[in-house]
């Protein structure tokens, strides 16, 4: 299993404190970890790591962007191309090879840096009107893809990553250790793309498909992220491979409803002991809406099958749709293959999690639910959870903060033989 390999750091076997081995000290007037979890501050290591590149966007249509204090517009090799004064909007993707101060169609790619510490403004045009600017730190990366269009790509520290990953995440009245928790899982899942897309050209999108990142903002709930990304800098979840003490793929997800299930059952990649499910959790009943437990609901078979076709070509070879067989399922409930038989004879079978996508992931919220078919629409019933339920219970973690337990208990818990160990 690919994976970024660190030096190990806990064990696991501390109760309620952060080890010793971790290198984090505590503040607070003398205080012990038990009385005072939020006072810990992480110690400084000299060992670097590259900047994360995150795709924003492939500007196909209406796309802008500024930096505000001016910029440079860099080639592969750092020259400098082009500059600008920031105040006035720079627009992407309206033609082949679109790229700011007029760079060859034929340039690999650009990099638009500040010449000063202000953020880099993006804002995208939706129907008739811009969205709201978002702001990011450090550079952005823009590669023409030969067809009109430009991939606008994010190219920023991993603590700020991080940063403006969490209050996407997760809501900003969470408790703090349940902050510091997302933040380690946040960098580790980040840490874990990087290691296996290292030769692509860029590591995570910005959208639901990894993490969502929202950049920069100044809100509370962004602040609290600073805090908690800072208090646990360079801190990840490992596992001991046979090849040593690596971070993997740290899934979460909204509510288990109940228990977790395992990553590795359809994927050996993910074939690991944190991964393997089974977590039995009602730390998550405090979820709000229908997280923990949802009502029924349904979609016409016709509709079911469009959205599935739009994912998957051969489901249009189906026709209609004449029945839905749930074919195997995990010992917690969760569905794991499906099998759709079609007028036409023909039949076609996905992994549960690909069906429940495919049907949509807020209409089918978990894949622990009962699916029927009553000859005109699919039912969804009984749901457990919302998401795919595998490794860390983000309601769980906030159940178990409020409670008094701290972010490596979390942790520890939801990733069972797991450590946590400094990266960098």
């Amino acid at each position: 299993m690919a994976g970024f390999l660190v030096p190990r750091a806990w064990n696991g076997t501390g109760k309620r404190c952060w080890a010793a081995a971790l290198v984090l000290a505590l503040a607070g007037q003398g205080c012990s970890a038990r009385s005072h979890p939020s006072a810990i501050r992480p110690a400084h290591s000299n060992r670097s790591i590259r900047d994360v590149r995150v795709l924003l966007t492939t500007a196909r249509q209406d796309v802008r962007i500024r930096a505000a204090g001016g910029y440079q517009v860099r080639d592969p090799r750092g020259r400098v191309i082009a500059s600008g004064d920031g105040r006035r909007w720079v627009p992407l993707g309206a033609g082949p090879g679109t790229l700011p101060g007029n760079a060859a169609a034929d340039t690999s790619w650009v990099e638009v840096v500040p010449t000063t510490s202000a953020l880099i403004e993006v804002s995208r045009r939706t129907e008739h009107e811009w969205s709201p600017t978002r702001r990011y730190a450090g550079t952005l990366r823009l590669i023409p893809d030969g067809a009109g269009a430009v991939r606008v790509i994010n190219v920023v520290d991993v603590e700020s990553y991080v940063a403006g990953v969490l209050p996407t995440e997760i809501y900003a009245n969470f408790h703090t250790e349940a902050f510091r928790a997302q933040a380690i899982v946040t960098r580790t899942y980040c840490l874990y793309l990087m290691s296996t897309r290292a030769q692509a050209g860029y590591d995570l999108t910005a959208g639901e498909g990894a993490q969502v990142y929202g950049g920069m903002a100044d809100t509370a709930a962004h602040r609290q992220a600073v805090a908690a990304a800072r208090d646990t800098r360079g801190l990840v979840c490992t596992w001991s491979s046979p090849t040593g003490e690596r971070v993997f793929c740290t899934y979460f997800s909204s509510a288990c409803g109940g228990g977790t299930q395992s990553a590795g059952r359809d994927d050996p990649q993910h074939d690991v002991p944190p991964l393997a499910g089974g977590v039995r959790c009602d730390y998550c009943r405090i979820a709000k809406g229908e997280a923990y437990r949802w009502s029924s609901r349904s979609v016409s078979a016709q509709e079911a099958m469009e959205r599935i076709a739009r994912r998957y070509s051969e489901a249009k070879k189906l026709g209609g749709l004449r029945s839905v067989n749930l074919t195997r399922e995990s010992a917690g409930g969760h569905i794991q293959e499906v099998r759709l038989e079609g007028t036409t004879g023909r039949s076609l079978t996905l992994r549960g999690e690909n069906f429940r996508l495919a049907v949509g992931g807020r209409l089918m919220r978990s894949a622990n639910c009962d699916v029927r078919f009553d000859g005109k629409s699919v039912v969804f019933e009984n749901g457990k959870g919302f998401g795919h339920g595998m490794g860390l219970c983000q309601w769980g973690m906030e159940g178990q903060a409020r409670q008094g337990r701290t972010a490596a208990e979390i942790l520890r818990f939801y990733y069972p033989e797991s450590h946590i160990s400094r990266a960098y």
